[in-house]
Order: structure tokens, then sequence, then C-alpha cells
């Protein structure tokens, strides 16, 4: 028996996804998931209580090992500039980032889509502005730590560091949109954030020319 309802839950979050990926959560609807589950709506609140729930359980496990990595990193870097930002321990934090990052999201599957893409109206439509955030919070610490004696960031600074991380951010929706198979998303991200990570590093010897 517990197989059986095990395979009825796996039909209908696969029902769901389909859902979702193609009407988004706002115009996603419980009667066509049920529908290409190939049970009544009654048979899938048997399973989840409504549509919220239904999502959270795709997207939620993905969100939360987000923001467990996102809080964890954040106050390492904290620790990091406190104590001294030299190039090595910069070098050695940001490949774990990185290479946390990249893991993560080729283990989401097709989650990634639905959570970046396919959440307005749902608890998670601020995410890009989340994921957003924390790369800005980085990269503030980072910049912050190069420029150093030079002074706190200025205006133009701090917005240079919006751009990058929103360019960051956007760029892996967009990888996410049209590519779903965990290799190639993996790979595409990782040739992603290489690019970005290159430009961060020049931007930080400007920003460390600046103490003289």
């Amino acid at each position: 028996m517990q197989v059986l309802k095990e395979e009825v839950r796996s039909a209908i979050l696969l029902a769901a996804y389909e859902e979702f990926r193609q009407s988004g959560y706002s115009e996603a609807s419980i009667r066509r998931i049920a529908a290409a589950a190939g049970m009544t709506s009654g048979n899938i609140y048997r399973y989840f209580r409504n549509k919220e729930d239904l999502f959270d359980a795709i997207v939620g496990p993905l969100y939360s090992e987000y923001s467990r990595y996102a809080q964890e990193y954040l106050q390492t870097a904290e620790g990091i500039v406190t104590g001294g930002w030299d190039v090595q321990a910069r070098t050695i934090f940001f490949e774990r980032v990185q290479a946390t990052l990249i893991g993560l999201l080729m283990a989401s599957g097709p989650s990634l889509l639905l959570l970046l893409c396919r959440s307005e109206g749902s608890k998670y439509e601020s995410i890009r502005s989340e994921l957003t955030g924390f790369v800005e919070s980085l990269l503030t610490k980072t910049f912050s730590a190069a420029k150093a004696a030079a002074g706190p960031l200025n205006e133009n600074e701090r917005i240079e560091i919006g751009m990058l991380s929103a360019t960051l951010i956007e760029g892996v929706a967009w990888i996410a949109a049209k590519y779903h198979d965990s290799e190639r998303l993996g790979t595409l991200v990782e040739q992603l954030i290489d690019v970005f990570g290159g430009g961060v590093e020049k931007r930080l010897l400007v920003y460390r020319d600046l103490n003289g």
C-alpha cells in the first residue's frame, strides 16, 4: 500500500511540475494537475493541502539549502574580513562559494526553473532579489576590504556592486529558463561564474590600488 501511495504522490508532483512550468504558480490549476495525473482534485488534497503546499514540495528543499548556505557564507565572509582579507583567503573562500553554488544548481534539477522563473504569486516570488542581495552582500564585504584605508565605498562603487550582483543572478535565471538538464545547466553556470569571478578579480585589483 505504501508503494502505491508513493507512486501516486510522484505522479502528482510530476503533473504539478509540468503545470507550474507552463502556467507559473499564479495561473496554475489544481484541476488541470489532477487531470494530467489521471485522478480527481479530491485525491490530490489527500496528499497536499493546497497549491502552495504542492509548489513548496517541489521547490522548498532547494530554497532551504540556499538559505542555509547563504547564512553560513555571509558569516564566514564577515569573519575573514575582520581577521584580514588577504588574496589567499579570498581565493579559497570564493572557490568554496563557487563549488557549492554549482553543486547546488546541478542537484536542483527542474525545481530551479520553477523557483527562479515561475514563482510569481508564491511565497518564493522574491527569490531573485534575495539571491541578488546575497551576492551583493558578499561583494560589498569583499570590495570594502580591498579598498580598506582608502575609505568607505562611495555611491558609484555601490551601484557597480549592485549591477554585478544582478547580472550574475539574471544570467543564472536565463540559463535555468532555457536549459533544464542538470549537466548542461551546471556546465553553463560554471562558465558564467568563471567569467564573473574573473571580472570581479580585475575590479578588486583596481580597488586595492586605491590604497596606494
